[in-house]
């Protein structure tokens, strides 16, 4: 466009020229004229050469830096994957050499596995750093980022779809077993609310007085240890689907605190005696309470009452000591993971000891049902929803 007025400029100069020539009269008038017509023009031109030169340099300055910072990055990754090659290498090689000791491998079987898929996890991971690997020597061009721009714009969108999935399971879940209303008992996803975000497993009864119990403690052979810590007590252990267990208090307290429930406790002795304690409102405060008793509401049943000694009292285990007996640790004493004031009238969660013993308050006891000395065939907890 300038090169085209800068021609335009110059036959307007010539013909002027020419003009002048002929005619005689005016020639310095016109000449400068013209001049001074293709001067301006040239600076003109000039002026937006220099401009976009200028324009053009800082856009390459920029460039360079970009591409320099990118250099880096990749530089400072490439670094950070050779160590964890090297690394898982150094696993690798010492997971074959354990797997090549058969002297000790061969006598447990279940390591041996366990070890076998571990070793194939390193080699999947190593084969896939390896790709990264090769995928980072390649300098990031534009292509590539806009790439992760889009791939990056794609798992947000994917991320609040599994969001608005979760929400959906979560309305379409019952809250409790009373809202399963199944014939048979079993293990139900369920997800109470409001405000608890994840959905967990729990053992339904439907059999004992009309169903809709979620079981909290189940116990009747000894076959699950109790005699834990503070995390598995938290969070749960035992079989939940035909075995012991026991749910778990974070689980507990979103129930109770989801809506009020009630507490039946069934217990039979080596005789075949069976009784219940039964609670009108049982509340479990969260782990900032260290899951205290906070509330059992009013006691009735043929158990005898040896629940309510503990109400406000805190949850304790062999490594967490939250009961009012210092400076002993009342679950260590007596072996057990439960609500200790100082120090308890039960011990459902105690030692599985069968029957009569000399042993004092360390197994699975209920002090109003054989007292101290006797430990309980059976113990079952069971909490459901009141309206």
């Amino acid at each position: 466009m300038e090169l085209s007025r800068l021609l335009v400029l110059v036959v307007l100069q010539v013909t002027l020229w020419a003009r002048s020539d002929a005619e005689g009269n005016g020639t310095v008038s016109a000449a400068g004229f013209g001049y001074e017509l293709t001067v301006t023009g040239l600076d003109a031109v000039n002026y937006n050469m220099q401009r976009d030169h200028l324009r053009s340099k800082e856009y390459h300055q920029v460039l360079i830096a970009e591409i320099e910072d990118l250099r880096k990055v990749v530089s400072s990754t490439e670094t950070l994957v050779m160590k964890q090659v090297n690394a898982l290498n150094n696993v690798e090689m010492q997971l074959k050499k354990i797997l090549k000791n058969n002297e000790i491998v061969d006598e447990m079987p279940a390591m041996k596995i366990a070890l076998e898929m571990l070793s194939f996890n390193v080699s999947r991971i190593l084969s896939d750093t390896g790709k990264i690997h090769r995928a980072q020597q390649t300098l990031a061009t534009t292509e590539m980022l806009n790439d992760f721009i889009l791939q990056h714009m794609s798992d947000q969108l994917r991320s609040k779809s599994s969001s608005r999935m979760l929400t959906l399971e979560a309305k379409q879940l019952p809250q409790f077993c009373a809202d399963v209303g199944a014939l048979r008992s079993g293990v139900q996803r369920i997800h109470p609310q409001p405000g608890f975000k994840d959905s967990f497993e729990v053992y339904c009864d439907q059999t004992y007085l009309e169903g809709g119990w979620t079981v909290i403690q189940n116990r009747f052979d000894g076959s699950v240890n109790f005699y834990r810590g503070w995390n598995e007590y938290e969070h749960g252990f035992g079989n939940l689907r035909d075995g012991e267990f026991w749910l778990g208090l974070s689980k507990i307290h979103e129930l109770t605190y989801s809506k009020k429930h009630e507490l039946h406790i069934v217990m039979e002795d080596f005789d075949g005696k069976t009784v219940v304690a039964k609670y009108s409102h049982m509340q479990v405060g969260g782990p900032e309470e260290k899951y205290a008793l906070n509330s059992l509401g009013t006691y009735s049943g043929d158990a005898g009452d040896s629940l309510s000694y503990a109400v406000s009292s805190m949850f304790s285990t062999l490594d967490s000591d939250n009961d009012a007996h210092a400076p002993d640790n009342c679950a260590v004493q007596y072996k057990s993971g439960w609500w200790m004031a100082a120090c308890h009238e039960s011990n459902l969660n105690g030692l599985y000891l069968t029957g009569k013993r000399e042993e004092f308050a360390t197994m699975m006891c209920w002090k109003a049902f054989r007292g101290y000395n006797y430990g309980l065939k059976r113990s079952r907890m069971m909490i459901r929803p009141v309206d």
